[in-house]
């Protein structure tokens, strides 16, 4: 059993709880199993509310799925949904906000919209090699009630005019065209993009793919498709991060299991972990739309979650919005905090997170940008702030 180095005197005196109680254990003979993940409930936490849906256009009242970009320590770029309804609502289009964490002010920048018949669901920033700000897009069309991907789009940063161009269609890579981005990665003059593809696309085939592009975007190659590395688990929004020599990847998965896959760096597998079958009294299913990162020597995913229903088989609990901390070797969870909703009140919708850090005081504070909605209302776009020694 490894045991985090504590660096409080709070964290010091657990640790020294832990050791005499495991020392007991083991001079009785008693056998020793991995214990469930710590819980944590943060005791500061303040909310912010950055656009409200209720003093939004009546075409655009449905704000979700925000994602992050770090202009300055002060300043952040944010881009969400803004329609009128969580998915099939033709027309909807990507808002582009910049927001201060001193203030709490937030400006509008643009409002991107779709050519018709077309809908934009969701989007992620990159600032790619050189310095280019780009934006890639989710696009989708309302079929007879169902929605379908119809490839991927992009804008660029525009800072003479002040405003993105595009947008750009992301043209099939080795015949395969792509339709819904999750993440990216840029280290010095590459760049890699985490990106789903589906049957009914030129390449025919439902996966999740890493590209790489060495020209700042200007093109993309294939690098290799994860869903059939990893066993052919079927995944889906998933997220990646870089460790030693090569990658982290976080899954969430149409099994409903949520997982984490350690890669070298050509993203071939050396070690994956089932999170929910690890540890199902904390994690009952996926953690949606998960982020990965990185901070004093241990990793956080950051998603919606559902906590175990406290009868098996029993009605399913509601959402919550749950950081947890795995061990960057043994990729398990060792504890996990509580975010939003710990009173288990009925959000219908929310929790696509992304995380922002600032400092405060010479005290780290963790910013969680997100969206929330309750009671069937249509979500905001918050931001949830931390005190880091609280939640980590």
């Amino acid at each position: 059993m490894k045991l985090m180095r504590p660096t409080n005197p709070t964290e010091i005196a657990r640790h020294a709880t832990l050791l005499s109680a495991l020392a007991t254990m083991l001079a009785a003979g008693m056998t020793v199993t991995a214990a469930e993940p710590i819980k944590r409930l943060p005791v500061y936490r303040e909310q912010i509310d950055i656009m409200r849906s209720d003093a939004q256009p009546a075409e655009h009242r449905y704000l979700a799925f925000p994602v992050v970009l770090t202009i300055s320590p002060d300043e952040i770029w944010i881009a969400y949904k803004a329609g009128k309804s969580h998915a099939l609502d033709t027309a909807a289009a990507i808002e582009v906000a910049s927001h201060r964490f001193s203030t709490g002010a937030t400006k509008l920048i643009q409002r991107l919209h779709p050519a018709a018949p077309n809908l934009y669901q969701m989007a992620e920033f990159v600032r790619l090699p050189g310095g280019m700000i780009a934006l890639y897009i989710d696009v989708q069309v309302n079929r007879e009630g169902k929605h379908f991907r119809v490839g991927t789009e992009s804008y660029r940063w525009d800072a003479a005019r002040n405003a993105f161009n595009g947008p750009a269609v992301l043209g099939p890579v080795g015949g395969v065209t792509y339709g819904y981005p999750f993440d990216f990665i840029v280290e010095g003059s590459a760049s890699w993009q985490l990106i789903m593809t589906f049957e009914h696309l030129p390449g025919g085939r439902r996966s999740v793919d890493v590209l790489r592009s060495d020209d700042a975007g200007g093109s993309w190659q294939f690098v290799r498709d994860l869903t059939a590395e990893f066993g052919g688990i079927r995944a889906n929004e998933s997220a990646f991060m870089r460790h030693g020599d090569g990658f982290i990847v976080a899954t969430r998965a149409y099994d409903n299991h949520a997982r984490l896959h350690r890669t070298d760096g050509d993203f071939r597998v050396r070690q994956q972990i089932d999170l929910t079958e690890r540890h199902p009294a904390v994690i009952s299913g996926t953690v949606g739309r998960p982020r990965i990162f990185v901070r004093d020597g241990q990793g956080y995913l950051l998603g919606r979650n559902y906590a175990a229903p406290p009868t098996p088989g029993g009605p399913r609990r509601p959402m919550q919005l749950c950081l947890f901390r795995f061990d960057l070797e043994t990729l398990a969870v060792t504890s996990y905090a509580v975010l939003d909703n710990a009173g288990e009140e009925k959000v219908t919708d929310g929790y696509y997170a992304v995380p922002v850090f600032s400092e405060r005081d010479s005290r780290a504070l963790l910013h969680v940008i997100t969206y929330k909605g309750t009671a069937g209302k249509p979500p905001d776009i918050v931001r949830f702030d931390y005190l880091w020694d609280e939640v980590k």
